[in-house]
């Protein structure tokens, strides 16, 4: 899959050394605020700039993005915050086991994608491809 221009420098850029500041900078944030906070206020902490408002074209909001991906899949259980753009560090093993039980059918519904896009592969080489 091709990347962008910008989205291969934001990786190059974080590749560079700048996720693990990024991921610590987002921890404490999120530490510090039991109720969450929005991907705007993340922002505004981790990079001491004001985001624009339309966060879609904000490089520093997929950084950001970047940053709480690699803490989830270090195991910090961090969860969308419900009503708002944002994130909460969450030690509730309920709400914990509602992220997992969320992520798993995603899983199941991606994979039922790949296995049709298998059919259809395997389909398209019998029909076209055996002659």
């Amino acid at each position: 899959m091709s990347h962008t221009p910008e989205y291969e420098k934001l990786l190059a850029e974080l590749n560079a050394g700048e996720l693990p500041i990024i991921v610590r900078k987002i921890l404490d944030a999120l530490l510090q605020a039991p109720n969450g906070r929005t991907r705007k206020g993340l922002i505004r902490i981790v990079f001491g700039e004001e985001p624009d408002n339309n966060l879609s074209n904000d490089t520093r909001d997929r950084k950001i993005r970047k940053g709480i991906e690699h803490l989830r899949n270090l195991g910090f259980p961090i969860v969308s915050t419900s009503g708002k753009a944002g994130y909460k560090l969450d030690t509730d093993p309920k709400n914990i086991d509602e992220m997992i039980r969320e992520w798993e059918s995603r899983i199941v519904h991606l994979q039922h994608r790949v296995n049709a896009a298998q059919r259809y592969r395997d389909l398209f080489i019998k029909l076209f491809h055996t002659q």
